[in-house]
Order: structure tokens, then C-alpha cells, then sequence
């Protein structure tokens, strides 16, 4: 090697060196930076064998271990919303045995009915039966406004979730562009390409997606379905169809579960979409089935009353109606029949709705086919998801542990999907994360580079001072 040859590689080491130490303060400096991904040099060769050339930044990141925890996160959020979405409706429901519970008011009001069959002339009976009956409308009333409020919230989330939704891929569009137009390598190329996986990261809490990388450099953002979100400088803004429970991206409906739709499957969104479009419905059903179950049995167990009158449960003051059977749970209640202005038709209680008069104290017929009420076989509409058939004191447990299941399954589903996520996550961290002790490693080296370049650069000059004065 010429002595020519040996400076410039000396001089090149030196640059490479500089940038090496320049670049490892950088990673140091950044370590705790949210979405800061480690930075590295990309080195090659000199012309002609002389030295090595710094040609830009390198961003340490792995394609494959990002896509995997993004679609983790995506799943796990869908659980947390279903599961957060039901929180305050699960607490409200109780276990089948809390006393608090349906299932606990309705296991009352039997009670109540034994204790006034056996002793059906005190008024104090018939006053316990008929507020334990009260207490049964009343908890139906309140879980069914708890499950209006549920949905209304989860309604309100979904426009939460898409203004923020719309604002990201806006983002992401605009530093797409600006990728696209940036030199490559560079640190501010870098640092866009971090902005840009942050913001990538949270879409994916909303929704799972398919990103493609665009020849400029830039990104292309898809549904896990298919429908388009950015395309180069085009956004299709997300839209929330409140009254069809539908989401569109510009044109293209994306509601998730309709498998006409080029939607998605998993992300915050579409766990509450899920909830506001199948399980609420569902539950709402389930709910005014049990308060039809109590308003049908109990005005067939009433023999004094005329075609079209109620029974001891009522639509709202009326007779029961099939063709207005949505919202029933909302609407029951007690007939004012057995109310009278100051408790004086308590006796009621003992000898029907309709009754014109007070019948004999000891006849306990009508409280007893009262009672019979509970294991009377209905038909069940498909809609709730219980079965075909059922009798009431069946029904009710099945239904609250049915809807308790409903969240529970999902935060038990959460927690798995946590764990999977933060593993990915630890791994993400470990592959391009800044570890402080390799980056203090690499200033050890760089020193010990810069030292050798240096000798080297010292012994050429001492080699080119001795060689003059031998001329």
C-alpha cells in the first residue's frame, strides 16, 4: 500500500469514526424517546480500494416482528373493548345467586307467594308479595336503562375512535409524502420514519391493517380487508353511520362483521362495533324475553281476567302486545289494579287482577296458580341465543350468565393477548430499541478506532518528515 493510499484510508477511518461516535451519542441521547428506533451507519467501500465511505443512516428495525405485534395489539384492544364496554352492565347484572340480582328478585317473589298461600288473609303477606314483584320490575327496568346507557356509550366511543382515526391516517398520509420527498438515510428521513411507525402503531390499536411500502419510499394504508385509508396523497376518511350501525372508508363500507364488507376484524373499533351491532342487541333481547316471560305466565295464571286485560305484570299499564315486544324489559311494571289508593286492594294479591270483590281469606287458588307461573314452559324467540324453550326460572340464571360470560370471555381472552403482545413488544424492543450499555460499548470501540486511525495518521506523517529530509 502506498503511503498516498494508507492517508486516505486513515483520513476515511477517521470521518467513518466520527459519524460512528456522532450517531451512538444520538441513540444515548434518544434512548427513552417513545418510537425511537436505534440508528447504525451504512459503510462501503472507497473508490479504488481507498477506505471506507459513510452513505447514510440505517434504521434497525425488523418488518416482520412489527407487523406481528401490531396485529397482537390490534386483538388485544378488541377484547379491552368489549370487556371495558360491559363493565359497568356486569356489575349490575350480579352472580345467578346474589340476592340483588334478577335471578335473586325473581327466587324472592316465589318465596313471598309460598308464604301467602299458606296464610292468605294477612294484608302484611300480601304486601311483602307484592313489593318483592315490584322489586322484580324495578331490576328489570334499571339493567335495561344500564344496557341503553352501555350502548349509548359504546356509540359514543365509536365517534371517538373515528375523529381520532381520521386525524391518524391524515398524519400518516402527510408524512408518507414527506418520506417520499426526503432523502434516504438521512437523520431527518429517520426521524419521519419514526413519527410514521408511531402513527402506525396507533392505528393499529383501532384497527388491523395492511400497509404496503410505495417504490418513492412512501406508504400505501389498506383495512385488513382490502378497502383503501391512504393512498399516496389520498385519504378516504372514515364515516360512522350511526343509524345503520355502519362505518365506510370514502365509498367502500368497512363495518366490521359483515362479510360483504371490505372491513376488519380486530382493533378498539371493531370490538365496540361488535358490541353495539351483535352483543347489546342481544342482551337487550334476552332481557325483554325474561319481562315477556313474567307478563305472558302471569296473566295466563289469572283466571279473573277478560281477554285483553292484564295480569299482575304489565306493558306499561297494558296488556301484553307480541307485535311490541322490543324494549318491554324498559317498560314493565306492576298493575295498578292491586295498588288501590291507600293499599286498599292489597287483597288482590290473593284473588286475582280482575276480581270484583274480595273472595274468601282462605282461598289460596289464585296465589297458587301464582306460583305455578315459574315452571310454565314458553317458547323462546331464536333471536336471544337461549335455546328454543324454556321455563322462567330457568331462563333468568341462563341469561345473566350468559351476558356475564360475555365479558368475562373477553377479558380473559385480553389478558392472553397482553401477555403475547408484551412479549413481541420486549423482542421489538430488544432488536431496535437502545440498549445504553452496547451503546457505551460502541464508544469503547469507537475511541479505540479513533486511536488507531490517529497512530496511523501520526506514523504516515513522521514516515513523510523522515523521507524529505532524506532528499
Amino acid at each position: 500500500m502506498s503511503i498516498t493510499s494508507a492517508f486516505v484510508s486513515s483520513r476515511s477511518g477517521l470521518t467513518a469514526t466520527a459519524a460512528r461516535s456522532e450517531v451512538t451519542a444520538n441513540n444515548i441521547a434518544n434512548a427513552d424517546r417513545a418510537g425511537y428506533v436505534r440508528r447504525g451507519l451504512l459503510l462501503t467501500s472507497g473508490p479504488n480500494g481507498g477506505g471506507v465511505q459513510v452513505v447514510g443512516l440505517r434504521r434497525d428495525v425488523d418488518g416482520a416482528m412489527d407487523r406481528m405485534h401490531r396485529q397482537e395489539m390490534s386483538r388485544t384492544a378488541t377484547q379491552d373493548a368489549v370487556a371495558d364496554g360491559l363493565k359497568v352492565h356486569a356489575a349490575l347484572l350480579g352472580a345467578p345467586g346474589d340476592p340483588l340480582s334478577i335471578p335473586g328478585r325473581i327466587t324472592a317473589l316465589q318465596s313471598r307467594l309460598d308464604e301467602l298461600s299458606n296464610d292468605p288473609a294477612q294484608p302484611a303477606l300480601q304486601r311483602a308479595a307484592l313489593d318483592a314483584a315490584a322489586a322484580v320490575t324495578t331490576a328489570l327496568n334499571r339493567t335495561s336503562s344500564t344496557l341503553s346507557e352501555t350502548a349509548a356509550n359504546t356509540s359514543a366511543g365509536i365517534k371517538n375512535d373515528v375523529e381520532v382515526l381520521n386525524r391518524l391516517i391524515s398524519e400518516t398520509a402527510e408524512l408518507s409524502q414527506k418520506i417520499a420527498l426526503s432523502v434516504g438515510g438521512t437523520r431527518d428521513n429517520a426521524m419521519l420514519e419514526d413519527s410514521l411507525a408511531q402513527r402506525l402503531d396507533e392505528i393499529s390499536e383501532i384497527m388491523d391493517l395492511r400497509i404496503l411500502r410505495n417504490p418513492d419510499g412512501g406508504i400505501s394504508v389498506y383495512t385488513a380487508g382490502g378497502a383503501p385509508l391512504v393512498e399516496g396523497r389520498i385519504v378516504h376518511p372514515v364515516t360512522f353511520a350511526e343509524g345503520d350501525g355502519k362505518l365506510f372508508a370514502g365509498e367502500a363500507e368497512i363495518t366490521p362483521g359483515n362479510p360483504a364488507a371490505r372491513g376488519f376484524q380486530e382493533g378498539r373499533l371493531a370490538g365496540r362495533m361488535n358490541l353495539l351491532n351483535e352483543i347489546l342487541p342481544r342482551m337487550q333481547v334476552q332481557l325483554d324475553e325474561a319481562a315477556r316471560m313474567l307478563v305472558v305466565s302471569f296473566t295466563d295464571a289469572d283466571n279473573t281476567l277478560t281477554p285483553g286485560e292484564a295480569g299482575l305484570f304489565t306493558d306499561n299499564g297494558a296488556a301484553f302486545d307480541p307485535l311490541a315486544a322490543s324494549g318491554l324489559a324498559a317498560r314493565i311494571s306492576l298493575n295498578e289494579a292491586v295498588r288501590g289508593p291507600d293499599g286498599d286492594t292489597l287483597w288482590r294479591m290473593r284473588d286475582g287482577m280482575g276480581a270484583p270483590a274480595p273472595g274468601p281469606e282462605s282461598d289460596s287458588t289464585q296465589v297458587e296458580r301464582m306460583i305455578g307461573a315459574f315452571n310454565v314452559v314458553q317458547t323462546i324467540t331464536p333471536e336471544a341465543g337461549l335455546g328454543a324453550q324454556a321455563r322462567l326460572t330457568d331462563f333468568v340464571p341462563a341469561m345473566i350468565a350468559d351476558q356475564q360470560v360475555a365479558r368475562s370471555s373477553a377479558q380473559g381472552r385480553a389478558e392472553a393477548l397482553r401477555a403475547g403482545a408484551q412479549a413481541l413488544e420486549t423482542a421489538r424492543l430488544g432488536f431496535q430499541g437502545v440498549n445504553i450499555d452496547d451503546e457505551l460499548q460502541q464508544l469503547a470501540s469507537i475511541e479505540q478506532s479513533y486511536a488507531a486511525n490517529a497512530v496511523m495518521m501520526r506514523t504516515l506523517g513522521e514516515m513523510l518528515d523522515t523521507l524529505l529530509n532524506a532528499v
